[in-house]
C-alpha cells in the first residue's frame, strides 16, 4: 500500500509540474523575460525533485533537440512564434521543452513501473 502511495505522490508531482509549465506560458507568453524567468524557477524545482543522471539527459537532449528542430521548422517558414527573441525562438523555449521532456521522462519511467508491477510472475520453469 506504501508503495502504492509514493507511486501515485510522483505521478501527482509530475502532472502538477507540468500544468504549472503550461500555466505559465499560458499566462505570461507576451512577456519573454517574465516567462523566462518563471522557467528558470521551474526547471531548477523540477531539476531538485528529479535529478538523477537519466533525468538530465532528458532534459539536456530534449532541450538541445527540441530547440534545434524548432529553429529549423521557423527558418523553413512552417511556423512562426507569436513573440520570437532569438532564432525565430522565444528565449525560454528551451527551457520549457527541456522541461517539458524531463516531466515527460518521469512519467513514463513511473507509468512503465506501475505497469511492470502489476504484470504476474512468469511461472516456474517459464
Amino acid at each position: 500500500m506504501e508503495r502504492s502511495r509514493i507511486w501515485q505522490r510522483e505521478l501527482l508531482a509530475a502532472f502538477a509540474a507540468f500544468v504549472l509549465l503550461e500555466t505559465s506560458v499560458l499566462l505570461l507568453w507576451r512577456n519573454n523575460m517574465q516567462l523566462l524567468a518563471a522557467m528558470v524557477v521551474e526547471c531548477l524545482l523540477a531539476l531538485a525533485r528529479w535529478h538523477e543522471r537519466i533525468d538530465v539527459s532528458f532534459f539536456l537532449v530534449i532541450a538541445v533537440l527540441g530547440t534545434l528542430a524548432e529553429v529549423l521548422f521557423v527558418r523553413a517558414g512552417i511556423w512562426q512564434y507569436a513573440n520570437p527573441t532569438l532564432l525565430g525562438l522565444p528565449l525560454w523555449f528551451p527551457l520549457a521543452f527541456g522541461t517539458t521532456g524531463l516531466i515527460g521522462g518521469r512519467l513514463a519511467r513511473t507509468i512503465a513501473d506501475l505497469w511492470a508491477r502489476e504484470r504476474p510472475a512468469p511461472p516456474p520453469g517459464a
